[in-house]
């Protein structure tokens, strides 16, 4: 088949405003995988591209998005929205799925009325003292997130308070620099998870991860990098606490209506006890990544993760399932 491919291509990783993008290296490993599952790629690149010239559509059997946007509360909107309106199918969740899932707010909200814990939290604005006030009658520490960002977006050691006088200074910071309001949540400090899911109705939840944690801020390896020389992993993964995660990532990815693949962060207390951060429909597909860690553990391949959610696209869309990857 021949699968258009829509991205947003990072070409200055100094830029916030790519921040999301995808690196080079990760368009040219989702384009290996696709290539040697037998499909053709053809690069569509960005919406702005693909709403400039919407007639390539015609070149394609469907879209592999991977497409982030560039800004706004719902840039990872754009690409399933013009696609959805041309009438064209495309893996991925659809675009209310990927605007809520953006909105740490929204998901948040649909975790207390689907009955998944999640830390207390409140929306601070710097323009709105009153509203940082009531955020700091949270529990003490808290962290400050981007309402409207991905999960590393100006998240670094600063990003965890310890009192009001520092909240209000992040907040005032957070907002001045991205301009939009806050997340401030009580900070979960001892471990963190993550599930990638891939299928539908209902999805699989693959092999929990636990992401390495800075012994200092205690945030984890993929919101601070290589910054850090040594990491924690204090979590016993047991087969109870695996299910509980696997469990919680599955009530969000159908809170959502997420298609195909998504991934949920969770936070582990001391006691044991899981709490929902955040689910995002569009995971990141860098090989280095949750999904390559994966198969890595699986004792698979990237090109055949691609494979999976490839054929979860396609069984939804009533499409022929893809060959499965020659072995290596």
């Amino acid at each position: 088949m021949r699968i258009g491919l829509t991205y947003d291509l990072q070409t200055d990783p100094t830029d916030d405003r790519q921040a999301e993008f995808d690196r080079p290296r990760t368009i040219e490993a989702l384009e290996a995988a696709l290539q040697a599952l037998g499909h053709t790629v053809i690069h569509l690149g960005s919406a702005e591209q693909l709403a400039a010239a919407p007639w390539r559509l015609e070149e394609v059997t469907f879209v592999f998005n991977i497409a982030e946007g560039s800004h706004g509360r719902c840039r990872e909107a754009w690409v399933p929205m013009l696609l959805e309106h041309w009438g064209m199918p495309f893996v991925g969740s659809g675009s209310i799925a990927q605007a809520l899932g953006l909105d740490k707010v929204m998901s948040k909200r649909l975790a207390s009325a689907s009955g998944v814990a999640t830390p207390r939290w409140a929306v601070a604005d710097g323009h709105d003292r009153l509203s940082v006030i009531r955020a700091g009658e949270l529990q003490f520490p808290l962290i400050v997130k981007p309402r409207y960002e991905g999960s590393g977006l100006c998240i670094d050691a600063g990003a965890v308070v310890h009192d009001l006088t520092a909240l209000a200074r992040r907040v005032e910071w957070l907002t001045r620099r991205l301009s939009q309001p806050c997340l401030v949540e009580e900070f979960i400090p001892f471990g963190e998870l993550t599930v990638f899911l891939i299928g539908n109705r209902p999805p699989q939840a693959l092999p929990v991860v636990q992401r390495p944690i800075d012994p200092v801020s205690r945030l984890s390896c993929h919101v601070l990098g290589e910054d850090v020389r040594a990491w924690l992993c204090p979590v016993e993964l047991t087969p109870q606490l695996e299910a509980a995660a696997a469990q919680m990532a599955v009530t969000m990815f159908e809170a959502l209506r997420c298609r195909d693949m998504a991934r949920a962060d969770l936070r582990v207390a001391e006691d044991g006890r899981l709490y929902f951060l955040e689910i995002n429909p569009l995971p990141s597909f860098d090989p280095s990544g949750s999904l390559g860690l994966v198969a890595e553990y699986l004792g698979t391949t990237y090109t055949e993760m691609i494979h999976q959610v490839l054929n979860a696209a396609l069984l939804r869309l009533e499409l022929p399932e893809a060959p499965s990857p020659e072995p290596v």
